[in-house]
């Protein structure tokens, strides 16, 4: 949507014959064919969807591609001007991605966190919204495209701003409610299966508190004990690959220490996503009795009771 959205303001027509047109609309989704990652496992597909194909050198040497090969088939618009508006619907891609708490590895290979400024989960109904209307009246009226496709981005751009100011006012009522003086010890995200409402994250000296706000209400959902990071069964959890994958995968993630059936578990929970009754993903590390790892485990939807995936070595 938004590939095509931008490929109206190089006044070239909305067609699939356009050069211009197809680089910037194909550009804007060919990131996404990270999906081929999936062919080796979900958690494969995690760990390097928005990796490297999401970054500034990825997302460049697509265009170059993709827009040379644009230029093969119609000739008779520039090289530079098909690979510039390819480009443009890369970019935008890679920059959208930002919005979302997923985030985009946009730095790969010099800095491989993910970056996000957590204002949307994966995509939001009013930007959806404004860019499917643009799309219709710019195929219904050729003439009005740029003019559909400016005001879409406008008032998408004035609505991002208008839920970044709602969610800062959001986490000043939290912390007027819990009582918190320091902005650095809250973290308000956006709501999982609920684009309208806020998720937050207290972080006290003992625990870490988990809820959730639904309109005005908000309620605590999860109260996570803070844990000794120094105790040998954490810190050679902390060694293996599932705290590999946690660092990597999420920003957000919290460490617990469990005794199940005299079983030692250390548990990593990723706080960004809430799944009903649980966090969406999670991982298990079993102990032996000396400390060292007997298994890891990474789960997706484990309160659905879904199989999870051991970690080989």
């Amino acid at each position: 949507m938004i590939g095509a959205a931008l490929s109206t303001f190089s006044g070239h027509p909305i067609q699939i014959t356009d050069p211009v047109f197809l680089g910037c609309t194909l550009g804007a989704m060919l990131p996404d064919l990270d999906i081929v990652t999936y062919f080796k496992g979900r958690l494969n597909y995690l760990m390097k969807h928005r990796g490297a194909s999401h970054s500034l050198l990825a997302l460049s040497g697509m265009a170059l591609g993709l827009g040379s090969l644009i230029y093969a088939m119609y000739p008779t618009t520039s090289w530079g001007t098909i690979v510039f508006w390819t480009l443009i619907g890369t970019l935008s891609h890679g920059l959208s991605d930002l919005l979302n708490s997923y985030g985009a590895e946009l730095f790969w290979p010099f800095f491989r966190k993910k970056l996000t400024v957590d204002m949307i989960i994966v995509t939001d109904p009013v930007v959806l919204g404004f860019f499917i209307l643009s799309l219709v009246i710019s195929i219904l009226h050729p003439t009005m495209a740029m003019h559909s496709s400016l005001t879409a981005f406008l008032l998408s751009i004035g609505y991002l701003f208008y839920r970044e100011s709602y969610r800062i006012k959001t986490r000043d009522k939290l912390m007027q409610r819990y009582k918190i003086t320091d902005k650095t010890r809250i973290k308000v995200l956006p709501a999982m299966y609920k684009p309208f409402n806020w998720s937050f994250l207290l972080f006290e000296e003992t625990e870490v508190r988990f809820g959730i706000v639904l309109g005005e209400k908000a309620r605590i959902l999860k109260n996570l004990p803070r844990c000794d990071h120094s105790d040998p069964s954490i810190a050679n959890a902390m060694e293996g690959g599932l705290a590999e994958i946690f660092t990597q995968f999420t920003p957000y993630y919290h460490v617990l220490l469990k005794e199940e059936d005299d079983q030692l578990k250390v548990e990593f929970l990723d706080l960004r996503y809430w799944d009903r009754e649980d966090f969406l993903y999670t991982g298990e590390v079993l102990m032996l009795p000396d400390g060292q790892i007997a298994e890891e485990t990474f789960y997706s939807f484990k309160s659905r009771n879904s199989a999870g995936i051991v970690l080989e070595y």
